[in-house]
């Protein structure tokens, strides 16, 4: 399969991913916005997680798919899009983490997710027709290989608007790192019920794991304006106010 090519070197990496003072710093920047969120709650403030190194200028990527080229692709007012903090890097203690976006109209085509590791080489990949549009959630299944504490990953969510061109798709990317969870923390998760997650996760300063749990409990309690409130308020933090209020469409 033609894919295009992965935009960094292990040595690329290894240079970006360098700590910077924290007036520079937009992964400090986005966790004391997220921890900001997460304060909403009268939570016991978590303690952080650690073990990951900051990038000193976010990770490029891609949040948002660019304009189909020609017909091949519909044609929607929404692009695809990561939903993925300013810093194209997302945080979580899991093994396997669940990633978000939102998925225009695709009229039937197929959806490819790819997993990389930092020097490019691929991990996991799936391929799923679908025919529905709304914030989707993918999940790394068990065939997938953990991901490491204080690994970086890169992956990918295609639209293949063309098969024999995949240089016609419509993609995003963007960066995932698992980084180590407290006992603390598991303690406090255990202790509270599911409604303060969302806020516990928050202060810890895991993106992936706020959003799987505000998705779920917006699936559990579609009627609870709490829930989508503070799903549109967290989404709006980022930059995301384009796809904040789009329906929850399930699982890829």
């Amino acid at each position: 399969m033609t894919r295009l090519p992965s935009l960094f070197t292990a040595a690329t990496l290894a240079l970006t991913l360098v700590a910077a003072p924290a007036q520079a710093n937009p992964l400090q920047n986005w966790a004391g916005r997220l921890l900001e969120w997460g304060q909403k709650r009268s939570t016991p403030t978590t303690t952080s997680v650690s073990g990951f190194v900051p990038p000193a200028g976010g990770l490029p990527a891609n949040r948002e798919g660019g304009a189909a080229r020609g017909a091949v692709c519909p044609i929607s007012n929404q692009r695809l899009t990561a939903l993925l903090p300013s810093t194209n890097l997302g945080l979580t203690a899991a093994a396997r983490p669940s990633l978000f976006f939102y998925l225009p109209p695709t009229e039937g085509r197929s959806v490819e997710f790819v997993l990389q590791d930092s020097r490019g080489a691929e991990l996991y990949q799936s391929t799923t027709r679908i025919n529905q549009s709304g914030i989707v959630r993918v999940d790394l299944p068990s065939n997938a290989p953990e991901l490491v504490v204080g690994q970086t990953y890169q992956w990918y969510l295609s639209v293949i608007c063309d098969p024999k061109d995949r240089t016609a798709d419509l993609y995003v990317q963007g960066w995932v790192q698992r980084v180590e969870m407290p006992d603390t923390l598991k303690r406090q998760l255990q202790q509270a019920p599911a409604s303060e997650h969302p806020y516990i996760y928050a202060n810890a300063g895991l993106w992936h794991e706020t959003l799987a749990a505000l998705f779920e409990l917006r699936q559990a309690q579609p009627g609870n304006a709490m829930w989508q409130e503070g799903w549109i308020s967290l989404l709006r933090m980022e930059g995301l106010d384009k796809v904040a209020q789009e329906p929850l469409a399930g699982r890829l």
